[in-house]
């Protein structure tokens, strides 16, 4: 579980700061959806190919240089608070890319209802720059949807750095996100987590940890929510 602790009334206060920012954008038609993001990583491919080709080189040595991650993670302060944050990892040398969906929901208001809101954040393209044995670094790019409101889609970059032990039973990790809209230049999310992975069983190629660690998210510059979180992290090499 992750524990969230957070103002009251935030879900409705990120939700009035996301419609006013969307009306300083209205018809203008530059106001970052990000799709011309996906043409721009794809021909990083092209250009990074054999840069590539020497990654998958050390795949038998560095096993998450090829592997497929699942996060089941969920966030409550109870009566008050609820956090999912579901999210899938797919690596291939140099390369990765990362889908996470942020659900927030805030229990009953004065008016006897929940709000909520949601984020679809898909990292397009990450490169995993730094990768040994005990060491990887990577940073990336893609979108920010959120869910509601206008709905928006915004640039998102992250940078990420994971520490493992000999064993790769214990590691510990590191991730910034940023998302922004370039038309406004508000800042839609800014985000800092961290993690400790423990594992927990083995079986062929399937690995099971349990993770303990902290977020802390702003939206547009005004709402903060951070806590602890845990969950279950499964890793097929």
């Amino acid at each position: 579980m992750f524990l969230s602790l957070a103002g009251k009334a935030q879900v409705n206060e990120i939700k009035r700061n996301s419609e006013a920012n969307s009306s300083r954008t209205e018809g203008n038609q530059r106001s970052s959806s990000g799709y011309g993001n996906v043409f721009f990583f794809f021909d990083m491919f092209r250009l990074i190919g054999s840069w590539q080709v020497q990654k998958l080189a050390r795949a038998d040595s560095v096993k998450r240089l090829v592997s497929f991650e699942t996060y089941w993670q969920g966030a409550v302060q109870p009566s008050n608070y609820y956090l999912a944050l579901p999210r899938v990892r797919g690596n291939w040398g140099l390369f990765s890319t990362d889908f996470r969906f942020n659900y927030l929901v805030e229990d009953a208001q004065a008016n006897g209802k929940a709000a909520d809101l949601s984020t679809f954040d898909w990292q397009i393209l990450q490169l995993n720059l730094i990768t040994t044995r005990n060491v990887i670094g990577r940073m990336g790019g893609g979108n920010m949807y959120e869910n509601f409101g206008n709905k928006k889609s915004f640039f998102e970059w992250t940078a990420g750095l994971t520490i493992m032990s000999n064993s790769q039973q214990l590691n510990g990790q590191i991730e910034y996100r940023v998302a922004k809209d370039f038309v406004t230049n508000a800042i839609p999310r800014r985000e800092i987590n961290l993690s400790v992975d423990k594992q927990i069983f083995r079986s062929g190629h399937w690995r099971g940890y349990a993770s303990l660690g902290g977020i802390y998210q702003r939206y547009y510059q005004t709402v903060s929510v951070w806590g602890l979180q845990a969950g279950l992290v499964m890793r097929v090499f």
